[in-house]
């Protein structure tokens, strides 16, 4: 009983207490005959304790359903499924997840377990369970692989019901199969330009290069290389983020300053790719990692570079809590849009080699802008081009 039951239950006591003494003390001085006053006194006992008993019977209902209440809170507030059998192998308690999980009617309180399960393999793991063996196994329900734990409940040393754990694996599941595919992927991309340098390596190690060529394929390896290290250093940064590595430092960042520094770095890149680079900027602060935000906003301007026609233009708006980057180049085909900021995820595969793309750099904006509640957005054009917008 709470604090609140309590304090009303000592209250009522009290009066009633104080009304049994009153009574008794009027009879007294009104000088009352013994008859009469033995029946003014039981009376007013009987009704005292009539009063008492009602109000704290009623107190304790609604203390058992207040706590039953916090108690179903509780249960259904854990991340799974959960559902307990008794001693006569009826449902005592489920959690929404389990009743959802295991098809269950909504009043499925005092099911019988073979009305309730149905899978041959939950079955015979209950009642293992009832031998006092825990087991854990993985039950599929409607599309949604589940992974079930299910131990004995022991009070006092027996065994007085099992219960079951449901953990929904569709998630982990995914992140499995992500981690599986960006793997692959990363093997494949280390492995192209790396056969690239061993072969043109060889050739002039071997003496197979003539001495014209030798300058050709050492700018070659030159590039290949470059592009390799461009390729681990995004790797490196994507895992960082990924793990939600801390910030070295965190201070005031003017994103106009930020897209001034990133417009000198990429001039000379913008100028041998024949493209106008264009900044429209007024100053906004955010709390932030200076370093994360330059290099968010400097893959987005070198995107939109590399993906751009000569004679192109890029076009950089920085105000009012928007970052955009708008390009006049190739656009992008409906179909590829939503996958954009995937990982290694091109468009077209032959353009980003020959512009030495790694195919992560969108990945990263994408991740920074999440890491300080960025919205992102895009909008392209075939043939007309592109822009990236980003709203703090």
């Amino acid at each position: 009983m709470n604090k609140r039951f309590r304090s009303l239950a000592i209250i009522v006591y009290i009066l009633v207490c104080t009304l049994v003494a009153s009574v008794s003390v009027i009879a007294v001085l009104v000088e009352l005959k013994a008859p009469w006053l033995y029946i003014a006194v039981g009376a007013s006992v009987v009704i005292g304790a009539a009063v008492l008993y009602l109000f704290t019977a009623a107190l304790m209902r609604e203390d058992r359903s207040y706590h039953g209440a916090d108690y179903a809170a509780m249960i259904d507030s854990i991340t799974g499924g959960i559902l307990v059998f008794d001693g006569n192998e009826q449902i005592y308690t489920v959690s929404e997840d389990a009743r959802r999980y295991l098809g269950l009617p909504e009043y499925a309180i005092g099911m019988n377990k073979t009305d309730a399960i149905r899978d041959p393999e939950l079955l015979r793991c209950l009642d293992l369970a009832k031998q006092g063996q825990s087991t854990l196994t993985e039950y599929t329900s409607r599309g949604t692989t589940l992974r079930v734990l299910i131990d004995p409940v022991i009070f006092s040393g027996q065994i007085v019901g099992t219960m079951m754990l449901l953990l929904d694996m569709g998630e982990q599941l995914t992140l499995e199969k992500l981690k599986r595919e960006f793997a692959a992927n990363v093997s494949h991309e280390l492995k192209t330009p790396l056969t690239s340098i061993q072969g043109y390596a060889e050739m002039i190690a071997t003496g197979l290069a003539s001495k014209e060529d030798i300058p050709d394929f050492a700018e070659r390896i030159r590039k290949e290389s470059k592009r390799l290290l461009a390729l681990i250093s995004d790797i490196i940064r994507l895992s960082s983020l990924d793990e939600g590595a801390p910030e070295s430092e965190r201070e005031p960042v003017d994103m106009a300053q930020i897209a001034d520094e990133c417009r000198d770095v990429l001039l000379k890149s913008a100028e041998d790719h024949g493209v106008a680079l264009k900044l429209d900027t007024e100053s906004f602060v955010i709390e932030g990692s200076r370093s994360l935000l330059s290099e968010m906003v400097y893959n987005l301007i070198d995107n939109a570079i590399r993906y751009n026609v000569p004679g192109g233009s890029v076009t950089v708006t920085v105000k009012d809590r928007l970052v955009s980057v708008r390009d006049t180049g190739i656009g992008i085909p409906e179909e590829h849009r939503e996958h954009i900021f995937e990982r290694f995820y091109r468009v077209d595969k032959s353009r980003s080699k020959n512009t030495g793309g790694t195919g992560l750099g969108l990945a990263i904006v994408k991740h920074i802008a999440m890491k300080y509640r960025g919205k992102i957005s895009l909008e392209s054009e075939v043939g007309k081009g592109t822009e990236i917008k980003i709203v703090f």
